[in-house]
C-alpha cells in the first residue's frame, strides 16, 4: 500500500480561547500518496490529538474522523465533532479549557490499519480570538470571593482548595503563580492556594510596620513560599494584653474568695485565696468567646482563575 501524505493544511478557528463553546474549528487539507499523486475521491481516516503544550506526554483530547476526499484530493473536518478516542483525558470536547494553555495538535493518517504522524504544530488563532484572549477582563491567577456553592463555580475558575494540578495541563496558571503555594510532586505538578476558612492579607513588602512578624511566616504547603512573600501562612495569635487589675471590696489577700476586675479590659478573675496563688480568669461574661480569634465574618468560596 502506498504511503499517504498530508499536505497544505490550514485551520479556521470558530472559538474564542477564553471559553470553549463546543463549536469546534474547521480543518482542511490535501492528501497525496508517496508518489505525490492526489488521493482524489478516496476514503481516509484522520486522527486528531490535542496536547496541552509541546512537551506534554498525554493528549487532553483525541478524536477520529472517517472522511472522503473530493476530486482535488481535499477533505474538510470540524475538530471537536469527531468520534472520541479512549486516549482522551476528558470526557467531552467542551471540557477542554483553551484559555489555560496554548494547545498543540497532532495529525495522523491511517495507513493500512496503523496511524502515522504527519503533523504536530501549535494551534494558531484568528486575530479576533487572539485579541479576545489577551484582553481577558480577569487575569489568570486572580483570586475572587464567590457567593455560590462550589458546584456552581463558573467555567475557567476553580475552588482554592490546595489541590495539585499538572504543570503542562494548566501551564498558564503555573507560569503565573509557580510554586508559591506548593511544589506538588516537585516535578510535574504544583499546588494552588488553600483558602478554606482563611482570611487574606496583603504582602507587607517593605512596609513591615503593618506586619512586624512577616519574616516568621511559614509555607502554606510543602515547598511553597515562606517569610515576606505571597503564598506564606501565618497562624492565629492575639496581641499581648497588659494592664492593672485591682480589687473590688474585701479582696485584700486574707479573704478566701472574691472577685477581681480589670477596669482596662473587662476581665473578671474568681477563686484563689488572695495571696500569691493562681486565679481563674473567665472573660465569657464580658465578651463572646470561641476557639479562635476573629472579627465578625461571613462565608464565601474563594476561587482562582486558571
Amino acid at each position: 500500500m502506498k504511503r499517504i501524505l498530508l499536505v497544505l493544511a490550514f485551520i479556521m478557528p470558530l472559538f474564542a480561547f477564553s471559553q470553549n463553546s463546543g463549536l469546534g474549528f474547521n480543518y482542511q487539507a490535501i492528501v497525496r500518496n508517496i508518489d505525490g499523486i492526489l488521493l482524489a475521491d478516496s476514503d481516509v481516516s484522520i486522527r486528531i490529538s490535542l496536547y496541552p503544550g509541546q512537551q506534554a506526554n498525554n493528549p487532553t483530547w483525541v478524536e477520529v474522523h472517517d472522511t472522503h476526499t473530493d476530486i482535488s484530493g481535499c477533505f474538510g473536518i470540524t475538530v471537536g465533532h469527531g468520534q472520541r478516542d479512549d486516549a482522551s483525558l476528558v470526557a467531552n470536547y467542551t471540557d477542554i479549557n483553551f484559555a489555560a494553555v496554548y494547545y498543540w495538535m497532532k495529525i495522523e493518517v491511517n495507513e493500512g490499519g496503523t496511524y502515522r504522524e504527519v503533523s504536530f504544530a501549535q494551534l494558531p488563532s484568528s486575530p479576533y480570538s487572539e485579541v479576545a484572549h489577551n484582553a481577558m477582563a480577569t487575569p489568570t491567577g486572580n483570586i475572587a470571593p464567590f457567593a455560590g456553592p462550589a458546584e456552581n463555580i463558573p467555567d475557567g475558575w476553580m475552588l482554592c482548595d490546595g489541590r495539585e494540578l499538572s504543570r503542562t495541563e494548566y501551564q498558564r496558571l503555573y507560569d503565573v503563580i509557580g510554586v508559591a503555594w506548593g511544589t506538588g510532586d516537585g516535578a510535574t505538578t504544583f499546588n494552588i492556594p488553600d483558602l478554606r476558612g482563611m482570611f487574606l492579607r496583603g504582602v507587607a513588602g517593605e512596609n513591615l510596620t503593618n506586619d512586624a512578624d512577616a519574616d516568621s511566616r511559614l509555607a502554606n504547603n510543602h515547598g511553597g513560599n515562606s517569610g515576606n512573600n505571597v503564598g506564606s501562612y501565618q497562624g492565629d495569635a492575639i496581641r499581648n494584653i497588659t494592664g492593672s487589675i485591682y480589687c473590688y471590696g474585701g479582696f485584700d489577700g486574707n479573704t478566701q474568695s472574691g472577685a477581681l476586675y480589670s477596669g482596662n479590659y473587662g476581665v473578671r478573675a474568681t477563686g484563689g485565696d488572695g495571696g500569691n496563688r493562681t486565679l481563674n480568669f473567665d472573660a465569657s461574661s464580658v465578651v463572646p468567646v470561641g476557639s479562635d480569634n476573629r472579627p465578625k465574618n461571613v462565608y464565601v468560596n474563594y476561587i482562582i482563575k486558571y
